[in-house]
């Protein structure tokens, strides 16, 4: 999840809280001749991805820079390469990457096509159900199906659609049965019971990807695997979580005020662990002095919040 996930937040996680299988990490840009970013690149070292297995992940759209980014991630040390086709956002849908690829199959089949017979390792696909509509996903699939993908993470909305209204998981059903590799489902897996009612829909499936509602509920992962919690041992486990974040912020980050809006944008999801979450963030939003914020988490978690249902 993209400037949540990265590793810091993968390595807090590991240390408090446990049943992720596996990360993916947020997307590598793919820049020319194979080029990244060395904060990305950093985020991906094997030497320092050593409390929980990661994939990165990719997004360009020019297939050559991929391949060359993928082929040097091989190198380092990893044999699979997920590509995001998700990222709904029209920044990056209007130069064709993400999801904005969706809505041209054919340059999608000859990205899909170059990057197979490129890569020294596997390709997995992150996808939406079109840029635009739904309908668009038979095509998609078509050409998914055409090629030896390690597996398809399908999150069954389309791109336009962000992250507004629910899954189209009538759609999605009526679609499963003709995709031909391992399907990883994700989208709006926010808790123990949305995961049992899905996993009863879809009994072929059985890989999820959680993505953002692991912040608001970590346990989740662990309660998918049989551990349970009882609310006071979540609400201290989610005070020990933040505390260990913004500890490990304010030792990386430069100045208060940088520190500070690092931590407001994981509230922004964090607050989803309790009910009226909005109102216990409000006096958080303005905060650009690190007592000051200290103090009011303080307060929050004093209070005994009552958490989510």
């Amino acid at each position: 999840m993209q400037g949540y996930t990265e590793l810091l937040f993968r390595d807090v996680y590991a240390e408090i809280f446990s049943g992720i299988d596996v990360a993916v990490s947020p997307f590598i840009s793919a820049l020319p001749e194979g080029r990244a970013k060395d904060r990305e690149w950093n985020d991906v070292l094997p030497e320092l991805n050593t409390k929980m297995p990661v994939i990165p992940q990719v997004m360009g759209s020019v297939a050559d820079d991929i391949v060359l980014l993928a082929n040097r991630l091989y190198d380092l040390g990893h044999p699979v390469v997920n590509l995001n086709l998700g990222c709904p956002y029209k920044m990056v849908a209007k130069k064709k990457k993400g999801s904005g690829i969706l809505c041209f199959p054919d340059e999608l089949d000859a990205l899909l096509e170059r990057l197979v017979s490129g890569m020294k390792g596997r390709l997995s696909v992150k996808t939406r159900l079109g840029r635009h509509t739904r309908d668009e996903f038979h095509t998609l699939i078509e050409i998914y199906n055409r090629y030896p993908l390690e597996d398809l993470t399908v999150h069954p909305r389309t791109g336009v659609q962000m992250y507004k209204g629910d899954p189209d998981l009538d759609f999605f059903e009526s679609v499963l049965p003709g995709i031909t590799h391992r399907v990883i489902y994700n989208g709006d897996l926010w808790s123990l019971d949305r995961f049992t009612a899905l996993s009863k829909r879809f009994p072929t499936i059985s890989d999820w990807m959680i993505g953002r509602w692991v912040i608001p509920n970590p346990f989740l992962p662990a309660e998918i695997k049989g551990d349970r919690f009882d609310d006071e041992t979540k609400l201290s486990l989610l005070k020990q979580f933040h505390d260990a974040i913004y500890a490990r912020q304010v030792e990386r980050l430069d100045g208060p005020g940088h520190v500070t809006n690092v931590m407001k944008a994981f509230w922004v999801y964090f607050k989803d662990a309790f009910e009226h979450g909005d109102r216990l963030f409000k006096p958080l939003r303005r905060l650009t002095d690190l007592a000051a914020y200290e103090a009011a988490v303080e307060q929050i978690f004093a209070g005994r919040p009552t958490l989510a249902g």
